[in-house]
């Protein structure tokens, strides 16, 4: 797994290490040797190889039998303040990791995470349906915009999967979230805000929507795709689209959930061009895992403000 101190990558790790030998590979550019990740690598099953991946990976005597590459350089502000290196690490990245899965014998299955900005070109282009559909048609935002790097470097990371001849899956996680996922992003920092203020929490894109998928679900999702024979060569929605929600009313749940009282919602100027809406159609998915989320969202995130 790598980028397997990551928030997506170590829940993977873990579910995995239960019935499988794992090897987290990671530079730890952004990932963390916290506590969680100790106790992880503890088990005998699990192996911790700090490399950076940007160097050509010839590792002697491994043969796995499933890469999951998660590594990637990724966060809003790190993309907007940093798009050079997002578009060249991210592709050396991918295609190192390709290349040495190409030398793999007995691979099974090769997983690459992209990302639901993918569809943010469409959106700005005014063409994108929703609930969005993998087939979407998919637009590109204008080069000069920073933040489109990301984007950039996650649809050429597709292209290298479906030209590698090797057996591959692509994940396109929206809003992924839960315990351990790090601090910038949209529930940890509206938590963080409402957890420190003792007045006003300022809330930036009120009137945007989301729908959020816990990391419990998620990593079921990516098991079973993992262990399901016949899919195989696929792209998938990687989402829980059961409850689309205002920013504006997350922030206010979360206030419910902190039991504070007295707090004072305050819009803010949105600085990183967030897309306004990210509503994935995840029947695809579902149908070809003939899966069914059971968790509620109310209790997911109980979960995540206590953690």
């Amino acid at each position: 797994i790598t980028g397997g101190s990551g928030f997506i990558g170590f829940h993977l790790a873990k579910e995995l290490s239960k019935k499988f030998k794992v090897d987290i590979l990671d530079n730890f550019s952004r990932g963390v040797l916290d506590k969680d990740l100790k106790n992880l690598i503890k088990n005998q099953k699990v192996n911790l190889i700090r490399f950076d991946m940007k160097k050509k990976i010839n590792f002697q005597g491994k043969n796995y039998s499933y890469i999951f590459h998660f590594a990637a350089t990724i966060g809003v502000t790190n993309v907007i303040n940093n798009p050079w290196e997002v578009l060249n690490n991210n592709f050396l990245t991918t295609k190192n990791i390709i290349e040495f899965a190409q030398k793999q014998k007995k691979l099974k299955k090769f997983f690459f995470a992209s990302t639901s900005e993918i569809y943010a070109g469409s959106l700005s282009a005014g063409v994108l349906k929703f609930p969005t559909k993998e087939n979407q048609l998919i637009a590109l935002s204008k080069f000069e915009n920073n933040r489109s790097t990301y984007m950039l470097s996650k649809i050429y990371g597709e292209v290298l999967c479906h030209f590698s001849n090797l057996p591959y899956i692509i994940i396109r996680p929206h809003n992924i979230f839960g315990e351990r996922m790090g601090m910038s992003h949209v529930i940890p920092e509206l938590i963080r805000k409402i957890s420190f203020s003792k007045k006003f929490v300022n809330v930036s894109n009120q009137t945007h929507k989301r729908t959020f998928c816990y990391i419990k679900d998620a990593i079921d999702l990516i098991v079973i795709l993992m262990k399901k024979k016949t899919i195989i060569n696929k792209t998938y929605n990687l989402a829980d689209s059961r409850k689309e929600i205002k920013i504006l009313d997350l922030a206010n749940l979360l206030i419910s959930i902190s039991k504070k009282k007295g707090l004072i919602l305050k819009k803010t100027m949105d600085k990183n061009q967030s897309p306004e809406r990210r509503l994935a159609d995840n029947s695809k998915i579902l149908k070809d895992k003939n899966y069914k989320f059971s968790s509620k969202f109310k209790d997911n995130l109980k979960k995540t403000y206590k953690w």
